[in-house]
């Protein structure tokens, strides 16, 4: 993670290289040596015999996460998170009809669902085809899909039990955060479960907001940098929980809130769309 003074250099040279527009390339030069000293590690299986993505893949997902070990216990405990949120809410992931990965990536968490049911479908989408591609190839009992940054999902109303979306609101815009909210409660059916995750006061000390953006966080504001960096792991929001409650997830009900000292960085929301309108 880093002091507040490591990130507050971080912050500053990023701020000086969006100015000179070398921002993006620079976080995917930063990605891309991860990938290659990673890859001198020799590929192996897990636990339920499911090959690893390439380093190249895996790093895109989050810096740490070009640690082969660190990627599959990541996903394995983000799983089990799922599991337990959703017995918060009187729901098991087994009896659910169909589930979505929104943000799937190289399926780090969609791996860990390959002992399912038949009956639980699992769906995973996101934006880099190459993600996809390699999911369609090596995960074939989840059904995966190429998105925009933009709605509409690829899937009818009322279609899932549960959404889930790790890393996902973290790398929006203000407004694409609100058009993508009510794409997840089109595609929910009613009484249906979504999950996100958001970075949130835990991230107050760590120098990555100016005094500014602070104070605005702390008058109930979500703050984005670099957000016309959208949908990559540039652009970064930062969510007071009562924004995500009272704005967010206003046509929601609020089922269940884990803080990030309870579970690693990101804050943890558990919400449900209403039974009956």
């Amino acid at each position: 993670m880093g002091d507040a003074a490591t990130w507050g250099k971080r912050r500053a040279i990023l701020d000086v290289l969006g100015k000179l527009h070398l921002a993006r390339p620079a976080v995917w030069t930063y990605e891309q040596a991860l990938a290659a000293k990673s890859a001198l590690v020799p590929s192996h299986e897990d636990r339920n015999g499911l090959p690893l993505p390439p380093a190249r893949l895996r790093a895109q997902v989050g810096p740490r996460h070009a640690d082969a070990d660190f990627f599959l216990r990541s996903g394995r405990e983000q799983a089990a998170l799922i599991r337990s949120m959703l017995g918060e809410g009187g729901a098991s992931i087994e009896h659910l009809d169909a589930i979505l990965d929104w943000g799937c990536g190289c399926g780090r968490i969609v791996r860990h669902w390959s002992a399912l049911p038949p009956r639980t479908g699992v769906f995973g989408c996101d934006i880099n085809p190459k993600m996809i591609a390699w999911c369609e190839t090596n995960l074939p009992f989840a059904e995966v899909a190429v998105t925009e940054l933009v709605p509409p999902l690829p899937y009818e109303s009322s279609t899932f039990g549960l959404v889930y979306a790790f890393s996902v609101f973290t790398h929006l815009s203000e407004e694409l955060q609100q058009a993508w909210i009510g794409e997840c409660l089109r595609v929910l059916e009613p009484g249906g479960y979504l999950l996100l995750s958001t970075l949130g006061e835990h991230y107050l000390s760590l120098g990555r907001l100016s005094e500014s953006e602070r104070e605005s966080f702390g008058r109930g504001n979500v703050v984005v940098l670099y957000e016309q960096a959208a949908g990559t792991s540039l652009c970064s929001a930062y969510h007071p929980p009562e924004y995500v409650h009272r704005n967010l997830g206003a046509d929601f009900e609020l089922v269940a809130f884990r803080p990030a000292s309870d579970f690693g960085q990101h804050d943890m929301h558990l919400l449900r769309r209403p039974a009956t309108s």
